[in-house]
């Protein structure tokens, strides 16, 4: 039998194979980076698809178009309408404007109202169509000063007549001392 092992038949190579391999995956790492850099710089996007929008000013020499009781919004006809609420009965003092948009599904009601202070009462908006008021909301403020910012699904564009009241409780929603009184 022959002993193998002092022979020198079979060598190492002097480098290592697996030294290519490691260069080729750190070149192909930098080319992506650099890859993803440039679209970056390109397309001021994300890393990850998508594209981003500009904005840009209108061109020059354009002017707004109005129409009577109608804005727009996002293309959006929207109605707009304004009511002058005055006291309903004589040795009552207020005053109130109440602005509503409606269209597209929405509603926004505004009301300021200059009233006497209500001393820890509250006031309560209502709208008032022909099945009655219903009851929206009751107004923030102090002293004399008060309003109210109601938005809503628009199921109120119907109802033509607006109050505002006094209210003693707040548990129910039903109208107490009739104070101011308008229509849009």
């Amino acid at each position: 039998m022959r002993d193998l092992s002092g022979q020198s038949g079979w060598t190492k190579p002097s480098g290592s194979s697996k030294t290519p391999i490691i260069k080729a995956a750190i070149v192909v790492i930098l080319v992506i980076g650099l890859l993803f850099i440039v679209k970056q710089k390109l397309t001021s996007g994300s890393f990850i698809g998508g594209s981003s929008a500009g904005l840009s000013d209108a061109p020059h020499g354009l002017t707004p178009v109005s129409v009577s009781g109608v804005s727009n919004a996002g293309g959006v006809n929207l109605s707009s309408q304004t009511a002058n609420l005055g006291p309903v009965k004589s040795g009552i003092s207020g005053s109130a404007t109440a602005t509503r948009t409606y269209g597209d599904g929405s509603y926004n009601l505004t009301v300021n109202a200059t009233l006497p202070n209500p001393h820890g009462d509250s006031y309560a908006v209502f709208l008032v169509g022909s099945g009655g008021p219903v009851f929206l909301d009751f107004m923030s403020g102090s002293g004399t000063s008060w309003s109210l910012n109601f938005n809503d699904k628009d199921k109120y564009s119907t109802l033509n007549r607006i109050w505002i009241t006094e209210k003693i409780t707040k548990e129910f929603k039903t109208p107490e001392t009739h104070i101011l009184e308008g229509s849009f």
